[in-house]
């Protein structure tokens, strides 16, 4: 039984059966070539990125850096404008930001929010801070005084990011 192949359909490294949805998942889990290999790849792309050792240093100190700050979400925006005004590597700025993950974020925020307060009772602004009422947080603690929690730790992770950038 002769068929023909559609020209549109067959493209060079594409499979030829689509791969089901559940082993997709699987994959991103549990890769089927194993994590060493799939380590040596995502080595060897950060290896070959075509850009200088500076732009790339500097990309990932920004990255690195901007980890400090608790604007979740703006991590990003934050990376491309850093690497966009000193003409560094928004790739490797996009790797650094892997500093701040789940498993660091608590840390980073406690330390940024002890700097930020630590600054507010060094300028003489003890007032503004009620430390008091942060033990357990809540969501009406945070409607209620979300700035004494918010500025401090915003002041406190923009300085700890100044004095983490040259490292």
């Amino acid at each position: 039984k002769a068929t023909t192949k559609d020209p549109i359909k067959t493209m060079l490294f594409k499979r030829a059966k689509a791969q089901p949805l559940m082993e997709k998942i699987g994959n991103l889990v549990w890769p089927k070539m194993g994590w060493r290999r799939v380590l040596d790849y995502y080595k060897r792309r950060t290896i070959r990125i075509p850009d200088s050792e500076r732009s790339i240093a500097l990309g990932l100190a920004f990255g690195c850096a901007i980890s400090w700050s608790p604007t979740f979400g703006l991590h990003l925006i934050q990376c491309l404008i850093f690497c966009w005004l000193t003409r560094s590597n928004w790739i490797a700025s996009f790797l650094g930001t892997a500093f701040g993950n789940p498993w660091t974020f608590p840390a980073l925020m406690f330390i940024s929010y002890q700097v930020g307060k630590a600054l507010f009772i060094g300028f003489g602004n003890e007032d503004f801070l009620l430390d008091h009422k942060i033990g357990p947080i809540t969501v009406e603690l945070l409607k209620t005084e979300g700035w004494n929690i918010l500025l401090p730790a915003i002041i406190g992770g923009y300085v700890m990011a100044l004095a983490t950038f040259p490292l």
